[in-house]
């Protein structure tokens, strides 16, 4: 069976085009000009026994084995974005023309419809920045897990959009599905989540225009207080958002604080090991980060404020952090007063 395309999605992050794309075919029989960068499969936590109705069994049969992928994986990131990642296909299985695997196993942490953002937002950090690559997947915990399928569909392009539109470097995320008579079922599926979705609810711009936009965990909000302290301190009518004091009562959290991490002039994050553990607070860091690559002046600064216990992730020491440890207010003081703000 070759790839057979039923229907796409066109998303623009302001300066390309990428795509979600619903494919018909097999991926143990990805053809070459389909290649996947990284080929998303799904589990329940830490069985990757090949049954017969799975995808992990199609690909065991096909030479590639997941539960071997398993005993050495690349990354292991199950206790945050719910999924780990191989190293790269070698060997008798590069015929399958698939780069790495990233296992998704949601049960780890809760239900796969409300973690599959989780899944976009971790995979970031490995994706190649300097090239688009292509991401394949089946319906994710739509086989053995007994999910369905238009749940997951719809969960998936909600979350995707939302992470291409943000300059997540995916060309094109190429969902595939073997049953024909599922296929074009989730073609009407995804025929009217298109009609449902608008730029503008992917890439909302604020309507109050914000200097600075503070990223922290509540824990560490005492910091933020200070740190919004001295950005006003000898400067005029700075606008500062804090999730605290800048949403409306009664307005939705999520897309306020998209549009101000979209239309701040600067982000400022307050770094911690609550910080880490926080979705939240990764999924805004991550958001920034985009747009911080996509952007010619640096606008994210992040603050090391409390020890996380191990090296800073090196993209993060690479642009413009402050060292603040261990919750060092004068030397914060001192960073907020260096940033380029008029």
């Amino acid at each position: 069976m070759t790839f057979k395309l039923l229907n796409s999605l066109d998303i623009s992050d302001g300066t390309q085009i990428r795509r979600i794309s619903l494919y018909e075919g097999e991926l143990t029989t990805i053809p070459s000009e389909h290649r996947a960068d990284i080929l998303i499969v799904s589990s329940f936590p830490d069985d990757y026994i090949p049954t017969s109705t799975s995808l992990i069994g199609a690909l065991e049969r096909s030479g590639l084995s997941v539960g071997m992928l398993a005993k050495s994986k690349a990354y292991d990131l199950r206790g945050t974005c719910s999924f780990w990642l191989s190293h790269p296909i070698s060997g008798a299985a590069s015929k399958l023309n698939v780069g790495q695997v990233a296992c998704f196993e949601p049960l780890v942490r809760g239900e796969p419809p409300a973690l599959v953002g989780d899944l976009f937002r971790g995979l970031f950090p490995f994706l190649d920045t300097s090239k688009d690559q292509t991401v394949a997947m089946p319906l994710l915990a739509t086989g053995d897990q007994g999910w369905q399928k238009a749940a997951m569909l719809k969960a998936i392009l909600e979350a995707a959009a939302h992470w291409l539109a943000r300059g997540l470097p995916i060309r094109e995320l190429k969902i595939v599905e073997r049953n024909p008579d599922h296929a074009s079922k989730l073609v009407s599926f995804m025929d009217e989540f298109k009609k449902t979705i608008t730029q503008v609810n992917l890439a909302p711009r604020s309507s109050t225009p914000y200097d600075v936009f503070l990223s922290f965990s509540s824990h560490d909000g005492e910091a933020a207080v200070k740190a919004g302290d001295e950005l006003k301190r000898g400067r005029d009518a700075v606008n500062v958002f804090d999730f605290r004091l800048s949403i409306d009562k009664g307005s939705s959290w999520q897309t306020e604080i998209d549009s101000a991490i979209s239309s701040s002039k600067i982000v400022i994050a307050i770094l911690s090991p609550q910080y880490f553990k926080s979705p939240e607070c990764q999924e805004e860091l991550q958001q920034a980060r985009l747009r911080n690559k996509r952007s010619p002046q640096p606008i994210l600064f992040p603050i090391y404020w409390s020890d996380i216990g191990q090296e800073l992730a090196l993209w993060i020491q690479t642009i413009n952090y402050a060292d603040c440890r261990e919750q060092n207010y004068s030397n914060l003081a001192t960073a907020i007063s260096r940033l380029p703000l008029k």
